[in-house]
């Protein structure tokens, strides 16, 4: 390989190797207007729901990232719910001190946790120059009634000191029904501070799509304030002499198509995140040592890639495993 061709670093600190990057797409792109919107709109709380793999966490970084750009300064928390036997006060109220950087998390009465926490939110709100900030709860379809009061009862505090707190409920589509169940159990005023809008995150439905997210590839650099994006990264040589994952999107997609039709599954191809990238990472990493000028991916790469992704097999979960709620 010529010094031109020559990586700036080991393929192994690359963050496509260590799956630690973010590329937009269109399901982020849409999901960012509508957050923007409900900031504009003052509007306290959303549902955003998605089968498993389909990216959800992936694209709230994402989100999270573009927030604090448009919105420089803003806080934005983040929280995992867990499974639990029974709702804890002092363990919920531990893990929203946690997601709120504070120092003694583990300490003190609930009491006191609570007090904490309003006082933490309240400071880092006042030092962002905004009157607002954004909570997203994964997987919330753990989330309990009481820990729902627990949480309204945040909301409400930091809204009589003049603080604006938008709740994003992140999970999978159990929180429709639940949100069902909130409702027939006349449950109001947490489906109007938590729940009142509703987001769901696509996968990936056509090639177009594809073709929005492999342009990251060819886009995004690393290292920072270089010319390698990791398309050329990868194939120093074939993208000097033109080539560009974009102009794969047809053929990715008719690899899942074929993988899709193998699975006889009776629903619309929709790519989930996770395999739709993890197919990516594998074409990239195993091929790479064919870099040449005139390199081209084939239609067996792709497949290969496609399978060891085991995109099949999650198809089967999802779509036959899974109760239909």
């Amino acid at each position: 390989m010529s010094n031109i061709h020559e990586r700036p670093i080991l393929v192994e600190q690359h963050p496509v190797t260590r799956h630690q990057y973010i590329i937009p797409t269109p399901t982020i792109d849409a999901l960012m207007l509508k957050i923007k919107k409900l900031v504009r709109m003052h509007t306290p709380g959303a549902v955003i729901f998605a089968y498993p793999r389909f990216g959800k966490t992936y694209g709230i970084r994402y989100v999270k990232n573009a927030l604090q750009y448009d919105y420089p300064g803003v806080v934005c928390l983040s929280c995992g719910t867990e499974a639990k036997k029974a709702p804890s006060e002092d363990a919920f109220f531990t893990m929203l001190l946690e997601a709120s950087g504070h120092p003694n998390a583990l300490t003190g009465s609930v009491t006191r946790k609570r007090r904490r926490l309003n006082e933490r939110i309240a400071e880092l709100v006042d030092a962002s120059g905004h009157n607002w900030f954004v909570i997203f709860a994964d997987e919330a379809q753990r989330l309990e009634v009481l820990e729902y009061e627990w949480l309204r009862d945040v909301h409400d505090c930091l809204e009589r000191k003049g603080i604006r707190m938008i709740t994003l409920l992140v999970g999978q589509p159990q929180l429709l029904n639940q949100k069902t169940a909130l409702r027939q159990s006349n449950h109001t005023q947490i489906i109007l501070r938590f729940m009142i809008a509703e987001m769901r995150f696509d996968g990936l439905a056509d090639a177009d799509s594809l073709a929005t997210c492999l342009q990251g590839y060819d886009e995004a650099v690393y290292p920072p304030a270089t010319e390698w994006t990791y398309t050329r990264f990868f194939y120093p040589q074939a993208f000097d002499a033109g080539f560009r994952l974009v102009d794969q999107a047809s053929a990715v997609w008719e690899a899942f198509m074929r993988a899709h039709l193998k699975s006889r599954i009776a629903v619309p191809l929709e790519i989930p995140m996770q395999y739709f990238a993890h197919t990516i990472e594998i074409a990239l990493e195993t091929n790479m040592k064919h870099d040449m000028l005139d390199f081209k991916f084939t239609p067996k790469m792709w497949d290969e890639a496609v399978a060891e992704s085991l995109f099949s097999e999650a198809l089967q979960e999802l779509y036959l495993g899974m109760p239909s709620n």
